[in-house]
């Protein structure tokens, strides 16, 4: 295993107040041997997770990359602003991006973004393309004025968040617990306790607690409309892998195709006996088709 160096760097934010936003993030990095430093690679979670979770994905991408991602706000072990107001607009999820780039002094990258993480990689690449020179997107939350029933959906995902449960005894028993759950079934041992074990932390009362918390999460899900990204698309010139899980349906494989279509230099990938959690649960199919797509020419 690839042990990831850690740190944290302070992003400009869009806050009110101009204050900046703490991010903590992971790098994996392998010695070159003699060679020039390796290409940097940023990895975008989705919402509710954390960087961490890329662990299997990073250890392959890092024989070719320098790997690195942040727990975007809100998540892991970065600051997490009241979940009020515009604070999870997720305008600020792609200043984050821009900000994290610049404090690492990282232009012209490779992204890859899954979910919430793939819309701002996409709005980033189109807003300012000097920040991005490839993107991969696997299921990225772009969806078009007529895509039914986005208030219904929001609504559920944010219940759902606002009603997990938070505090658990030990990390065996979330992992007990969450096997059973449908959205979690597919997803690899290793990953799933990757969730379990850096997911968390350990109160006072030494009992487990989520570290995003339900509240931000559904905060998240509720501003998923708050950014045109739809209409940006046709903005984005770089070369772009649009991925989705064969297991995903309807109606996210079709919009994952009109995603494709609507970008000037992209095509359409499925990941087989894989859903919309495809990064963890078939890692390593997914790291391949990275390493594939950004090893053609551009």
């Amino acid at each position: 295993m690839i042990q990831p160096d850690e740190g944290f760097v302070e992003a400009n934010s869009l806050s009110a107040d101009g204050r900046s936003i703490r991010l903590h993030y992971l790098r994996w990095r392998v010695d070159a041997g003699g060679r020039t430093s390796l290409p940097p690679l940023l990895l975008l979670h989705a919402t509710g997770f954390l960087a961490r979770l890329w662990q299997p994905l990073a250890e392959t991408l890092a024989s070719r990359f320098d790997v690195y991602a942040y727990d975007t706000r809100g998540h892991g072990d970065s600051d997490k602003p009241q979940p009020q107001g515009d604070n999870y607009h997720w305008r600020h999820l792609v200043a984050d991006l821009r900000g994290f780039c610049d404090a690492l002094a990282l232009r012209g990258v490779a992204m890859a973004g899954h979910s919430s993480g793939g819309a701002a990689a996409a709005y980033l690449a189109a807003e300012d393309p000097e920040y991005v020179s490839r993107l991969v997107l696997f299921e990225p939350i772009i969806l078009p004025p007529q895509f039914l029933p986005p208030q219904d959906q929001r609504n559920d995902l944010a219940q759902a968040a606002r009603k997990r449960r938070a505090v658990w005894s030990s990390a065996d028993e979330i992992v007990e617990a969450y096997r059973t759950r449908p959205a979690f079934a597919r997803w690899r041992d290793d990953v799933l306790r990757l969730y379990a074990e850096h997911g968390t932390f350990r109160r006072e009362d030494g009992q487990l607690e989520l570290k995003c918390p339900g509240e931000i999460e559904a905060n998240i899900f509720e501003h998923s409309r708050s950014l045109d990204t739809w209409d940006r698309l046709p903005d984005i010139r770089c070369p772009t892998l649009v991925m989705h899980g064969e297991l995903t349906g309807e109606p996210f494989v079709p919009l994952m195709a009109e995603i494709a279509r609507r970008l000037p230099h992209a095509r359409l990938l499925s990941v087989p006996e894989a859903g919309h959690l495809a990064p963890m649960e078939r890692p390593d199919a997914v790291a391949q088709a990275i390493l594939e797509f950004t090893a053609e020419p551009a």
